[in-house]
């Protein structure tokens, strides 16, 4: 379903929809500041033993609420949905794995229908750095195998990752805006091909110009709901 946030004029294609979208977003974008904080940043030992205290007093009172667990229709709902409009934001669930954006545990990423394709722009906080001011190359493959799998959501295929392969050309750094571009190049049967390369950041957009940073190929599979 489509539908606005408070903080822009720009709609959001969301296949679960979250009653406390803004508010949960705002609050996990806080708690990953704190994280990314925390990894750069050294405080006393007094500090640390009350920011701990406030930590744990805010997730037992959490703890209290009852869980929510994942909607049963998750998957007949990929084969069932409309596609998200060209140009729209997509969120799967707005506390998706990685790429979530009331998510505390992932990272900032906005993924887009871009044609037949997903653009995704995504920067990585402190917490992620691995060697100097570089993303560890985990992460960075996480964000590669969502940001295919949204391309999924996008084309109306209810495919999964079956083989991902990334080739690392050059460090994804910190901080620093990247882009992410999906595509199908081949489809045999139930098999789909995808690829992907990562882009450096040229005035707010992906430059398309340059060496990708990383080229990556994944294989996705259609599943066969023919009974056996």
């Amino acid at each position: 379903m489509a539908k606005n946030s408070e903080n822009t004029d720009d709609e959001i294609h969301m296949v679960y929809e979250d009653p406390q979208f803004v508010s949960r977003s705002k609050a996990a974008a806080a708690l990953r500041r704190l994280g990314n904080a925390f990894v750069r940043h050294r405080v006393t030992d007094s500090e640390l033993t009350a920011l701990a205290g406030w930590a744990t007093s805010a997730a037992e009172n959490l703890e209290r609420s009852d869980p929510v667990a994942r909607p049963s229709d998750y998957f007949e709902r990929r084969y069932s949905d409309p596609r998200p409009a060209d140009g729209i934001e997509v969120i799967a669930f707005s506390d998706r794995t990685f790429s979530g954006p009331a998510n505390p545990m992932g990272f900032e990423a906005e993924i887009r229908r871009s044609g037949e394709q997903v653009l995704s722009r995504a920067v990585f906080g402190a917490a992620f750095e691995s060697a100097p001011e570089r993303v560890h190359g985990g992460a960075v493959s996480a964000l590669v195998d969502d940001t295919m799998g949204y391309l999924m959501i996008v084309l109306g295929e209810a495919a999964y990752t079956a083989r991902l392969q990334v080739d690392y050309r050059d460090g994804v750094p910190v901080n620093t805006p990247v882009w992410l571009r999906a595509w199908v190049s081949n489809r045999d049967g139930r098999k789909l091909t995808v690829n992907l390369v990562v882009l450096p950041d040229k005035g707010g957009q992906p430059d398309e110009s340059a060496t990708p940073l990383i080229n990556a190929e994944g294989l996705f599979i259609v599943p066969n709901l023919e009974p056996s």
